[in-house]
């Protein structure tokens, strides 16, 4: 049995667009106990769904094990190329964890003292919490500087990556859908939680469940990059682009 799907693994990971197998067997796995559970147990969301519940939970544990993972492979990989992805990604894995585990609020004034921030349109352009013009270009700046470092790297490589994505690379769809589950969670959690055409349950059931989604496929595209490193799947890109080319 093992050996069965120990090879059903490597046929979907070497295989084109085998990660839409990978996402949907994911999908199975996490949606059909949540149902069960949803079924059997009355008090199911509080646990499941609820601010540090179990899929919350369980998020952080994956969102640790990908930046394990991450070390892991600088550790293997010494490819400077590799060297740079890596340490991405484990910037990538360190913050979405620490924003599962709400510690981006220890940097709240409640916590940071006069020297802190909120998350807040109107902390930074009105004078409505009475901050200093230099304290706000401060904390300006230090959130340009991490949005450059997390965004530039998909401009830099964005030609390698989307050639991987459309010749079906597991690696790179895994983590389109592990941005796209994100990008979900991220909707129902900050932009329509003050909406009423849904109820609270079924939106926390929504935005848990897809971050814990997007945390997996982010899992699981790094595990695949321990098995070939991005140094590698270039090279094979340009070489095939190269090919392609010259035919």
């Amino acid at each position: 049995m093992i050996t069965l799907i120990i090879h059903w693994l490597q046929d979907a990971v070497e295989s084109p667009f085998g990660y839409v197998r990978l996402a949907g067997v994911l999908l199975a796995l996490v949606l059909i106990p949540l149902c069960v559970a949803q079924m059997i147990m009355s008090s199911a969301p509080a646990r499941l769904y609820s601010e540090g519940g179990v899929l919350e939970t369980l998020s952080v544990i994956f969102w640790i094990g990908a930046l394990l993972l991450c070390l892991l492979a600088l550790f293997r990989w010494h490819d400077r190329v590799d060297q740079r992805i890596f340490k991405w990604l484990c910037l990538i894995c360190f913050l979405s964890a620490a924003r599962e585990l709400d510690a981006h609020i220890l940097l709240n004034p409640n916590y940071f003292g006069q020297y802190g921030v909120r998350y807040r349109i109107d902390w930074f352009f009105s004078n409505k919490f009475e901050v200093s013009i230099l304290l706000k270009l401060m904390w300006g700046a230090i959130f340009i500087v991490v949005l450059a470092f997390l965004f530039a790297p998909l401009f830099i490589w964005r030609k390698p990556m989307i050639h991987l994505i459309r010749n079906g690379d597991t690696a790179a769809g895994l983590f389109l859908f592990g941005i796209t589950a994100l990008a979900i969670g991220f909707i129902f959690d900050d932009i329509l939680r003050g909406t009423h055409f849904m109820s609270g349950n079924l939106r926390r059931a929504i935005e848990e469940t897809s971050e814990m989604l997007g945390a997996i496929f982010f899992f699981g595209g790094i595990f695949c990059l321990l098995w070939k490193p991005p140094s590698q799947l270039f090279g094979a890109q340009a070489e095939y682009n190269e090919t392609s080319g010259s035919s």
